[in-house]
């Protein structure tokens, strides 16, 4: 940040920086004028309140917070307490029915907006009273409440009780990958009718806990997943395209007469060469740090592990209770889930520790209706995120193939072309045109199969009818029946749907493991 908030200032070199709350409506213009800054609205989640009757301290993980009476004292799902002034309570919660407002009791938070910003450094947070002061460390979030009050959020607590907004505009402020860019420039111009993206998931209150317990290693492993597969694909896109430029820089020379002693700029011919070596070079040092690092091997497991890792909380009710728990790993209790499952051991051991989170969870949710259909409703939602997102990459991926395809054809037929031509006119540069556009048609539709394009589109245009069934049968089992608390038939279609994105992972899994980097 290029400020501190209002009087912020260090105390010494070596203190934090200290964010003072305004106490005035509106944001703070330095937390918006933060290049990370995100827009984030809050989840209507079911918290614990009550009401205290004289002044007195919460003590929660950031610091000590003065509260004055009347203030609520909230307790969240994960048992983290927090302080909301008398004035501010009735703007941010209601009381869920049929509680009664203003009695200590179960409250839903409403979903108001708030600015917010990762920090990468320890810092302070002066709140509104002018006493209480909390600490913040680094992966924490400023958040700005827009009522002149500041707060300090951990990571998990705000993954899972945020929703990111403008999460769009901010991955368009982080750098682009080389094989991102690569296919943006190749779907220029091209129609993309795209689906809308669903709402967040709501999920039931008695499930919060674990989902709380799993967001940050999901956070970790997905942030892990991405780094990796973003070096791997875009290190075989840089080796089939580096691979055709080289081809150019080996003709070039050639085509503009720098070969021959005559020509004025013949001594610089073998910069050409140099090029040609230097851009060899390049392509076997991505193949042999792909090779070495093993990419491509880091991608499909902290891919396999953020995946798995996410969807624990699904899994978490289809649990048999009276089943001994003589298998740690959960996916193991429910499915056979295949052999690159069996080897998650990060999975397993998430489960080992969430154990005490389930214990008497699968014996008395099936017997609570509300609990079925909050948790079948949630199930929805959740695949209704996954086919929206193999809609739309079933999309690109067949726009993507359509456009490839039609620049090869293109660049095919000019090569024809200058193989015609050359018969009767005999040009150095249509020898240029026949090497290198053939070259790189070669090239791009290399990349094209390495990235297994046109598997990747049919499957998930194949998913998204599949998934959509998946969601049909669910509603239909929580359709209300004459035959009281039988959930038999929510519960198996839920555990289907669950054997469907297990059956996707394993399918994408198969599907790029037999693929190696390959030196074009």
């Amino acid at each position: 940040m290029p400020a501190r908030c209002g009087a912020g200032r260090r105390v010494s070199p070596e203190a934090p920086p200290l964010y003072r709350s305004s106490g005035q409506p509106g944001y703070l213009p330095l937390i918006t004028s933060d290049e990370r800054r995100v827009v984030a609205r809050k989840l209507e989640r079911a918290v614990q309140v009550r009401f205290t009757p004289t002044a007195s301290e919460v003590h929660t993980r950031e610091g000590i917070v003065k509260a004055k009476p009347g203030d609520a004292i909230i307790t969240g799902t994960g048992g983290e307490q927090w302080r909301v002034s008398r004035a501010r309570f009735a703007e941010k919660y209601r009381p869920q029915p049929p509680q009664e407002a203003g009695v200590p009791g179960v409250y839903l938070s409403l979903k108001y907006r708030i600015h917010a910003v990762p920090m990468s450094e320890p810092f302070e947070v002066l709140l509104a009273d002018g006493e209480s002061r909390l600490s913040g460390q680094v992966g924490d979030w400023l958040v700005d409440y827009g009522d002149g009050s500041l707060g300090v959020v951990s990571p998990a607590i705000f993954a899972t009780t945020y929703e990111i907004l403008d999460r769009r505009a901010q991955a368009e402020r982080r750098p682009m990958a080389l094989h991102q860019l690569i296919q943006r420039l190749l779907l220029v111009g091209a129609d993309l009718d795209l689906p809308a993206a669903p709402a967040a998931p709501s999920a039931p209150p008695a499930l919060q806990p674990l989902i709380d317990a799993v967001a940050e290693p999901h956070r970790v492993f997905d942030a892990r997943a991405l780094v990796y597969g973003h070096r791997y694909r875009s290190g075989f896109w840089a080796i089939y395209l580096l691979s055709a430029v080289a081809v150019l820089c080996a003709m070039l020379p050639l085509a503009l007469g720098w070969d021959t002693s005559r020509y004025q700029l013949h001594t610089f011919a073998g910069l050409w060469a140099l090029n040609e070596v230097a851009l060899i070079g390049t392509v076997t040092a991505i193949y042999w740090l792909g090779h070495r690092r093993d990419w491509k091997g880091q991608w499909l497991h902290a891919r396999t592990t953020a995946e798995l890792t996410w969807y624990l909380p699904m899994l978490a009710p289809l649990l048999d209770a009276n089943a001994p728990a003589t298998e740690p790993n959960w996916y193991q209790r429910v499915f056979d889930p295949g052999q690159h499952l069996r080897d998650a051991s990060d999975v397993t051991a998430l489960c080992i520790g969430c154990e005490p989170l389930v214990q008497g969870l699968q014996a008395s949710v099936w017997s609570n209706a509300a609990f079925v259909s909050g948790y079948g409703q949630w199930s929805i939602e959740i695949l209704e995120q996954q086919r929206n997102y193999h809609h739309r990459n079933a999309i690109k991926q067949h726009a993507l193939l359509h456009r490839v395809h039609r620049l090869n054809g293109a660049l095919f037929g000019l090569t024809a072309v200058g193989a015609l031509l050359h018969l009767a006119i005999h040009s150095v540069w249509l020898s240029l045109v026949t090497t290198f556009f053939p070259a790189l048609g070669a090239s791009l539709h290399g990349a094209l199969a390495q990235s297994e394009t046109y598997r990747v589109g049919a499957t998930s245009e194949r998913l998204v009818g599949e998934l959509g069934t998946a969601i049909t049968r669910i509603r239909a089992a929580l359709e209300p029946t004459g035959q009281a608390h039988d959930f038999a038939p929510a519960r198996a279609a839920i555990k289907a749907a669950m054997a469907l994105l297990l059956e996707e992972h394993q399918n994408w899994h198969l599907l790029v493991r037999p693929h190696d980097l390959p030196l074009a």
